[in-house]
């Protein structure tokens, strides 16, 4: 969910291998914004409720998950997909990381299946050896967020200070709208989805009732949901 944070301002322009999703219409998704803005207020209203009672969880999660499909459904459209897939992207990260100082010698990028993609050693890498570095300037920080046109947002809003998590998630979804970012090509190689409970459908998640990671999964949605309502909002009164 907090993948949608911000991506109602999602408009690249980079013509080399990025477009905007369209929606079935063949036309960019209109939202209502006194209608987005309900539907926000409700999110939040029913994300910021007491934990319910025992044998109400299951009920509260299908009434905020059916909030936020509504949500997404009135957002359908308006975020940037690259063309493509993520490996097809390697080359120019690995490029860019030569370039600004980044060991990129002694090892691969390689899928490992079920894993996913690593790295894979291309040499012998002896023990206490120092074979992999990474420039500070090449890491996406909290510091870097607050440097960039968050900063603003960030001085004035106390809970987004509080939680550098949040603030990097905003930051990378604005240097993800700008198509001359610096960080473009790490950008680029970044999964497009993932298999967290999170993402879950909902007959998944019924799967795991009665067992113990159920009330985890309840409050992981619920916070997050409750967050992106949050700074939906202060988003729409920042610009």
């Amino acid at each position: 969910i907090i993948c949608f944070l911000i991506c109602f301002s999602w408009k690249m322009g980079k013509k080399s291998r990025v477009k905007t999703q369209k929606s079935g219409t063949g036309a960019t998704a209109t939202v209502s914004p006194k209608e987005m803005l309900n539907l926000i207020s409700e999110l939040l209203q029913k994300c910021s409720s007491p934990t319910p009672g025992p044998g109400k969880e299951w009920e509260e999660y299908v009434q905020i998950r059916s909030l936020v499909e509504k949500i997404r459904k009135k957002q359908k459209g308006l975020s940037v997909v690259f063309d493509g897939k993520r490996d097809d992207y390697f080359p120019e990260l690995i490029k860019w990381a030569t370039e600004n100082g980044a060991s990129t010698e002694g090892f691969e990028i390689a899928n490992f299946e079920e894993e996913g993609f690593g790295l894979k050693a291309t040499r012998e890498i002896k023990a206490e050896e120092l074979f992999l570095w990474v420039p500070r300037k090449l890491l996406m920080t909290v510091e870097s967020a607050k440097n960039s046109v968050l900063g603003s947002l960030y001085s004035q809003d106390r809970i987004l200070q509080a939680m550098g998590n949040i603030t990097l998630a905003f930051h990378l979804l604005c240097e993800r709208a700008n198509p001359n970012s610096f960080w473009l090509p790490y950008i680029q190689t970044l999964p497009s989805e993932y298999d967290t409970p999170l993402y879950f459908e909902e007959d998944e998640v019924q799967y795991l009732q009665s067992t113990q990671a159920i009330h985890d999964v309840f409050s992981q949605y619920k916070n997050t949901a409750r967050q992106y309502a949050y700074f939906y909002k202060v988003i729409q009164v920042s610009i």
